[in-house]
């Protein structure tokens, strides 16, 4: 993909956000020519999101721009005025936000809140508007799109309210996009189908786009220049292809030493030791230093300046200081080793499941009367023993999640039989179901909505522990469970509107975890996590389950994961399970159509630094 004309589209210069005491965005500068992806790769808190808000000019009250400047074709962005910024928004720069279940406005329905942008920005209404939201709704690939304009945000899937939140970003026709992790929710034939959509819409209309993403095979699939971003500044950047032949800064080389592979089953991940820095810690050098490992003596307390590599590759690192001796060497010296260690041998069935099913009715008229029903999983059947790992994988809407809650009995099954630890748990309710919750908990897909916003953060991990009298040393078990999961233990005492959607996730796994349950369902536990805290989530999981005997309903759509993680593997389609068997088996030799469909659509980075 090449630039249209040389003439920036859009060119951030010096940028720079204070909170408080801190900067989340300190001293950016990039710019995105028309027909250009600039991606924006780095761990979750690292200011990535906070630099879209900024650009949008969409910060929260407590942030504040301190310097530099936003400048959109001629126009300064920073001067507009509120109303003027207004007509930039969603018509010359649309933006995919990172959580469509608190983007999208609940009390309106799809079709209404696109067709609201349609009329904003190109003059659409009536007949021909709710026509063109059909056509984007179907445009990326949301199924039964004439339906789904009138259904509301709480009647989709998360999948589903993704591709919803993307049709209305591109519904105003922008020149300029800025997706913020836009296919997080997305399974791996949707993910490759709305990034198609992305690249033709950009050869059509010469459109930009600023992608932020933790996904490094959507960043090699879309990007042509990759900026790494840490602690709120960029410390590398570089074309795609030099990018994934050479990264150059130790935190880049790190992120890929952290991917999944199956070479690396039944092994641990490398990951990176400690914790992107608080917004209050002053820096007076590089701000990687306490998690590098190979900082010199200088790192930390001077700043390092910019240093070019070959081509238009650029590193913000000592290493690279041409006077410093021993550069190669350390640049070329191989990622962390991994530690095998062998997995626990596995015993009877913990879980089973027999011809189970769930169907919604359907209602119509005045006094809505079921007049059908829709087959939301249709006779599923399977077990997992402990200290087994069962990867349950398929698109979005194809009944996964409905069948994680139906086990747990979230939902009532309509048919089948659940069997947890040996006793029948299908209807039951209430005194009786409790005690089996210690046994079974869920990491649920969305963790922003699945968190009490009014409540704090160790409270809400301590309500499992309460409700099943597990109160013995709870406040240390909190703390625990909170560092076990890549947080401070200081963080308790937050809510969850303070904390990122990777962050959201941990903190969803550490309340699952914290009344010690034998199966876990986890719905797409490591969507909203970047590379290096999947490996320590993925490194937990496996610990945990080689101490504790933990078995593992792994909801995902990340087949690297499944390659790396799972024992077994089912494959659902249309609410029943088209294919069953080893992850060798299933993976190396698929036999269903829609399993081969599913791997030929999966994609991931080059390896070139491995």
């Amino acid at each position: 993909m090449s630039a249209l004309n040389s003439k920036p589209l859009l060119r951030v210069n010096h940028l720079s956000v204070q909170i408080g005491a801190g900067r989340p965005v300190d001293d950016v500068s990039f710019e995105i020519k028309p027909g250009e992806t600039f991606a924006l790769l780095g761990e979750s808190g690292c200011g990535k999101s906070m630099t879209a808000l900024a650009v949008m000019r969409l910060l929260p009250p407590a942030a504040r721009l301190t310097a530099g400047g936003v400048t959109y074709g001629d126009e300064e962005l920073l001067a507009l005025t509120e109303a003027e910024m207004r007509a930039v928004r969603g018509g010359g720069i649309g933006m995919i936000f990172q959580e469509p279940a608190t983007s999208l406005n609940p009390v309106m329905s799809i079709g209404r809140q696109i067709e609201e942008v349609l009329d904003l920005h190109l003059g659409l209404r009536g007949g021909p508007a709710r026509q063109r939201a059909r056509e984007l709704l179907e445009a990326v690939g949301l199924p039964e799109a004439e339906r789904r304009l009138d259904e509301y945000p709480f009647q989709l899937s998360g999948g589903m309210k993704q591709r919803a939140m993307i049709a209305m970003a591109l519904a105003g026709e922008p020149e300029l996009l800025i997706a913020d992790e836009p296919t997080t929710a997305l399974d791996v034939t949707l993910q490759a189908q709305v990034l198609d959509l992305l690249k033709e819409l950009q050869l059509e209309r010469g459109m930009g786009m600023l992608l932020i993403t933790h996904d490094l095979g959507v960043v090699e699939r879309m990007a042509d220049h990759v900026g790494v971003m840490y602690a709120g500044q960029l410390v590398e950047v570089a074309p795609r292809e030099q990018f994934f032949a050479n990264p150059a800064h130790p935190y880049s080389r790190k992120l890929f030493a952290a991917l999944p592979e199956r070479a690396g089953r039944g092994q641990r991940l490398a990951t990176i030791p400690g914790l992107v820095p608080a917004l209050d810690v002053k820096h007076t050098g590089c701000r990687f230093t306490p998690r590098c490992s190979e900082a010199l003596d200088h790192c930390g307390n001077t700043l390092p300046e910019w240093f070019g590599m070959a081509g238009a590759q650029q590193v913000r690192c000592h290493l690279f200081d041409p006077q410093q001796v021993g550069l190669n060497t350390v640049i070329m010296s191989a990622p962390t080793a991994l530690v095998e260690e062998p997995r626990v041998a596995s015993s009877g069935p913990l879980l089973e499941v027999r011809d189970l099913q769930v169907h919604f009715p359907i209602r119509k008229g005045l006094l809505q009367r079921t007049v059908g029903h829709v087959p939301a999983v249709d006779g599923i059947s399977f077990s997992l023993a402990a200290g087994r790992t069962l990867a349950l994988v398929g698109e979005s809407g194809c009944g996964k999640t409905t069948a994680g809650k139906a086990i747990l009995q979230l939902i009532a099954p309509t048919g089948g039989s659940v069997t947890l630890g040996g006793q029948e748990i299908t209807g039951l309710t209430g005194a009786a179901l409790q005690p089996l919750r210690a046994q079974a908990q869920m990491v649920f897909q969305d963790p922003f909505s699945s968190l009490n916003p009014r409540l704090r953060i160790g409270a809400i991990i301590a309500e499992g522990m309460q409700a099943l009298g597990q109160t013995e040393n709870m406040a240390e078990r909190i703390a625990e469970l909170l560092e076990q999961v890549g947080l401070r233990a200081d963080m308790a005492t937050r809510y969850p509107h303070e904390f990122s959607g990777g962050q959201r996730q941990r903190i969803a796994i550490a309340r699952a975890l914290a009344v010690n349950p034998k199966l876990l369902i986890c719905d797409e536990p490591t969507s909203a996590l970047d590379v290096s805290v999947q490996a320590q989530i993925i490194n937990l999981l496996h610990d945990l389950q080689q101490k504790l005997g933990l078995a593992y309903l792994f909801i995902t759509h990340n087949m690297a994961v499944v390659d790396y993680l799972a024992d077994e593997v089912a494959v659902m389609y249309k609410g029943r399970i088209v294919e069953y068997g080893s992850a060798d088996d299933v993976l190396a030799h698929p036999q269903h159509a829609y399993t081969q469909t599913l791997l030929a659509a999966a994609f991931s980075p080059l390896r070139g630094a491995a």
